[in-house]
């Protein structure tokens, strides 16, 4: 079976040829040709010569050149060749910009980077490129053609192969630039290169943006692009996130209803949460595409080479070893290994939930349950996990000692009250900034003792005072507002199913009285779990519910100018506070934050003397890194 292939392409859309597909000995009849598969694929009548090859058939066009699939008469083999329009010969910085692509992948031998053959120079009568020919299609096409999203894995894999090919590019100083899924091609159903060189800058030459053009798909660009920031590694890391981000969600994380639109939202970093738009992805894959993406390029992986290593860290715990081996198997039969990786994903993170379970990490189990409860929402034994690691931790002797003292406010107030009801009764006391809720139990009972049970009468004891703390008012309902922070959380009421706040959920009507509230945020934040008083009143009644975030992590690496890891103790200060964490180099400090992510200036002292830093970190996530360099 063949497919007839795509190839990389000058700057625009690749318009595609023909997909047909024909077995061996089948003539095809197109208009004004004839085709028939042969030994090194369609054997086509030659449109025209160039040099010492055959064009065969055009498969393609961009705004810059055409692609046709050529035969190299001298080695007798099949390849890619492009040739630049010819109304743009006469112009010197398409010529560059040819020449540069050209010269810039030939530096490049990268199984993941498409192979340059030769290239017909600026003094040619017709300017082209030789290639190898790849069969295609480009990662756009392949993840439309799927109604479902590509798994996680998959999305993954098709990062490390990427970020292996711009490790490749950035050692030899090339910043591609205009990374995104058009100029990402599969080749043979088992792996992927990177294409399309054109726009690519030398670190070392600075001709080439003097122009002050913005270069890129305004879709992938990163914001240093568009408001003439420094360009480098980092550049690419944004547009590899942007890849991602596509391919693991089926859309592009920056829309708009036009050019203008589209870059006003990467220059604000404003995109749609990764995990919000498909919870299947988890955690862990939605916080390496957010860090790839970050709007300050010191906030991102600094290199390609971290990203990769992120990805394979995440392959690794899903039981992938090997990325191009797992992609090469998919791509020969999705639907089959679709439902393996889905399996194999539900097992592996019951298995990390339940050693997480064992040692006492909550935040961590609950994050492998929210995964397998975003692919199997009926998973049993997730969701008896998640019921046992969300009860609130409670210290029986305490909460009987609450629940007396409220048992005693509420007999004093029977004694004192007058036969008849009052008709404007006393209002219960506030405790909280929102008038209307009152906390019913405190908000920390202490860690869960183990070795206590509750007395017998307990949950009788709990619930007589709050009976009579509402009986006034128990038959009527009030509009609640539930206003959570952060807002990317899920809420359940009582009893319910957790729902995911937004337009749909955001007011709620309830009876007037006791209701449970419990929030949980994630990997960033504490889950909040509160019994509040809900009071009567006209009015709708906002219900504040504040999560703490968890802390940051931040892991400080120092190194000689050698790249030889320096021990010793570091002081991390963060925003320069004196009262800062003290530990040895390589050692994950905890940073306090107030939001779920967050840009810190970070102060690092040690022997060498001080560092200063300006790092983006995220509440609850994966350890970003701080590398200090001494010189030499």
């Amino acid at each position: 079976m063949q497919q007839v292939p795509h190839v990389a392409h000058g700057e625009g859309d690749l318009v595609p040829g023909s997909n047909d597909r024909a077995p061996p000995s089948l003539l095809l009849r197109r208009p004004g040709r004839i085709v028939r598969a042969g030994r090194h694929g369609p054997v086509t009548r030659m449109l025209r010569k160039l040099g010492k090859y055959e064009l065969l058939e055009e498969i393609g066009h961009g705004g810059m050149a055409t692609v046709y699939r050529a035969r190299d008469v001298n080695l007798d083999r099949e390849v890619a060749v492009k040739v630049m329009h010819p109304h743009l010969r006469k112009t010197p910085e398409a010529r560059v910009r040819f020449t540069r692509e050209a010269r810039s992948v030939a530096r490049l031998r990268h199984p993941n980077v498409l192979e340059i053959y030769d290239y017909g120079g600026e003094d040619e009568e017709e300017s082209y490129i030789s290639a190898e020919l790849l069969t295609g299609p480009t990662l756009k096409d392949f993840v439309e053609a799927h109604e479902a999203h590509v798994p996680a894995e998959i999305a993954a894999c098709f990062g490390v192969l990427l970020a292996r090919a711009l490790v490749a590019a950035h050692a030899k100083g090339i910043i591609h630039r205009d990374v995104k899924p058009e100029n990402v091609l599969l080749h043979e159903a088992r792996t992927a290169k990177l294409t399309d060189f054109g726009i690519a800058q030398m670190v070392d030459s600075q001709s080439f943006t003097a122009t002050g053009q913005i270069l890129g798909s305004p879709g992938h660009m990163a914001p240093e692009q568009i408001d003439g920031g420094d360009i480098g590694p980092r550049t690419d890391v944004f547009s590899l996130g942007t890849v991602l981000y596509f391919v693991a969600l089926r859309r592009l994380p920056f829309t708009g209803r036009n050019p203008h639109q589209v870059l006003k939202r990467i220059a604000d970093g404003e995109y749609a949460d990764p995990l919000r738009v498909d919870p299947t992805i988890g955690a862990t894959l939605a916080e390496i595409i957010d860090r790839c993406m970050a709007r300050d390029p010191e906030a991102r992986y600094a290199s390609a080479g971290e990203v990769e290593e992120a990805l394979s860290a995440f392959l690794a715990e899903m039981g992938i070893e090997d990325p191009e081996e797992a992609l090469a198997e998919y791509l020969a039969d999705p639907a089959t290994i679709d439902g393996v990786l889905r399996q194999r994903a539900l097992d592996r993170h019951l298995v990390l939930a339940e050693a997480a379970v064992a040692r006492g990490d909550r935040p961590e189990a609950l994050r492998h349950c929210n995964r397998i409860l975003a692919l199997d929402d009926g998973n049993t034994r997730a969701l008896e996990l998640v019921e046992d690691l969300s009860r609130p931790p409670r210290r029986w002797p305490l909460a009987v000692a609450v629940v007396a003292v409220l048992a005693v406010g509420v007999g004093a107030y029977a004694a004192s009250r007058p036969d008849s009801p009052d008709p404007d009764p006393d209002p219960v006391p506030e405790v909280i900034a929102d008038a209307g809720v009152v906390p019913v139990v405190p908000e920390d009972l202490g860690p869960a003792d183990q070795g206590s049970t509750p007395p017998e009468d307990a949950g009788r004891a709990q619930v007589e005072p709050t009976t009579a703390m509402v009986r006034p008012i128990r038959s009527r309902t009030r509009v609640v507002q539930l206003a959570p922070t952060p807002q990317n959380v899920e809420i359940a009421i009582d009893g319910a199913d957790f729902r995911a706040f937004g337009p749909s959920f955001r007011e709620i009507e309830l009876d007037v009285g006791i209701h449970r509230f419990r929030v949980r945020g994630g990997s960033c934040c504490e889950d909040y779990d509160r019994q509040l008083l809900v009071r009567s009143g006209d009015e709708p009644l906002r219900v504040a519910l504040n999560l703490d975030f968890r802390d940051a992590s931040l892991l400080v690496r120092v190194r000689d100018a050698n790249g030889r890891t320096v021990h010793g103790p570091v002081t991390v200060e963060p925003d320069g506070r004196a009262a800062g964490a003290t530990a040895r180099t390589g050692s994950v400090f905890g940073v306090p934050m107030s939001d779920a992510s967050m840009t810190r200036r970070v102060v690092v002292r040690g022997d060498f003397g001080q560092e200063t830093r300006s790092v983006r970190l995220t509440a609850g996530g994966a350890p970003t890194s701080v590398e200090i360099t001494l010189p030499p």
